[in-house]
């Protein structure tokens, strides 16, 4: 065995029905072949979707590997489309499924984003009944998305109303094509993500991500690979869960993401509103009782210690408590936000009118510009 292939980190991952073959570390790529075999029996035809940010180089290497595994691919680019999470996106590769003559007998082979990757699984968790998949992520925080909470398809301008509950049945993750530099903004999405998924998990997660911080900040290959594995496998956890107060707990943050970037625009990197979602709902848990000021405190140095900085902006409480509301209320007739009693206990929970536009208040005068 190759010193490559004995630093890839192997994780096998819960899914609601089913699991995920997680294989993370540099050199993944070149061992897929036999792997992603396996999936289907005798191999046989292949159809190798990729999006925006899969790189020439990239597709050729995975494209090799199915070759000499012994299936008969074929290409599918859905690099023109701008955001393929829509239902014309799927419209699209369910097409270019058909055109391949792709079956519940064969393969789909997605290289890109968490965006192509979810389109992906959503599409092949119902063709045919459900034909296997395999995800080859092109990003970190992708690589932490895709596999166990794929994103949901855009319906107009609402984000994510049509979701899938199935991903992958391999995830191969080579940090080699990926940029790890530690202020792009899919590592600070991914060191945010590690964050929610671990504090969501257990109090074990959240002291291993404690204690790789520092090394995960300076894009050590080891032990990314080693906390990439660790959080998906508590995101799985979380998401196979039979309680669905459990489930819903990964939200954590997420409304927040989507009412600021809604007010803010793209110049701040998601990464950084999710973690200012984490601080400002952990202070909402603490005002009702929920949470300890302890516990508040881990979550302020945890996020400091992933060099995940508060922002500064310049928005209007009731502007940022009117777009919270809004953001809830498409996918729910109740307001509730997903609020940390522990490490491990995130629930849903009733915020009052005035207490919502407190703590709104209090974090908008805290980010203002000077």
């Amino acid at each position: 065995m190759s010193t490559d292939q004995k630093q890839i980190v192997r994780q096998w991952v819960s899914l609601p029905g089913g699991s995920c073959d997680v294989r993370v570390g540099p050199g993944a790529i070149d061992a897929m072949g036999a792997v992603v075999k396996a999936a289907v029996g005798k191999p046989h035809a292949c159809a190798l979707v990729r999006g925006s940010g899969a790189t020439d180089g990239v597709v050729e290497l995975v494209r090799r590997q199915l070759t000499d595994a012994g299936f008969a691919v074929s290409p599918v680019s859905l690099d023109d489309l701008g955001n393929p999470r829509t239902l014309e996106g799927a419209s699209r590769l369910a097409a270019e499924l058909l055109s391949a003559h792709i079956t519940s007998d064969d393969l789909v082979c997605a290289v890109g984003n968490a965006d192509l990757l979810s389109l992906a699984a959503y599409v092949s968790s119902s063709w045919c009944a459900g034909t296997p998949l395999v995800h080859v992520p092109t990003d970190m925080a992708s690589a932490i998305i895709a596999s166990t909470t794929p994103l949901g398809l855009d319906v107009g301008d609402s984000a994510q109303m049509l979701a899938t509950k199935t991903g992958a049945k391999h995830e191969i993750c080579d940090p080699g094509f990926w940029d790890l530099a530690a202020d792009t903004p899919d590592s600070l999405m991914a060191r945010a993500l590690m964050a929610v998924s671990a504090i969501c998990d257990a109090e074990k997660p959240v002291e291993r991500l404690w204690d790789r911080a520092d090394l995960i900040v300076d894009a050590d290959v080891d032990t990314l690979s080693e906390q990439l594995a660790d959080t998906v496998k508590s995101r799985g956890h979380v998401a196979s869960s039979s309680s669905v107060a459990i489930k819903q707990s990964m939200a954590f943050g997420q409304t927040f993401i989507e009412a600021t970037s809604a007010l803010l625009g793209p110049k701040v990197p998601k990464g950084l509103l999710l973690a200012e979602g984490l601080r400002f709902q952990s202070r909402l848990a603490a005002a009702q009782e929920l949470l300890s000021i302890d516990d508040v405190l881990t979550i302020d140095e945890l996020l400091d210690l992933l060099a995940l900085e508060p922002i500064t902006c310049s928005i209007e409480p009731t502007a940022l408590v009117a777009q919270l509301k809004a953001e809830r209320f498409r996918r729910s007739g109740r307001f509730l936000l997903q609020l940390p009693r522990g490490m491990g206990r995130v629930r849903a929970a009733t915020v009052t009118d005035e207490m919502l536009l407190e703590h709104a208040t209090a974090w908008c005068e805290s980010r203002a510009e000077l």
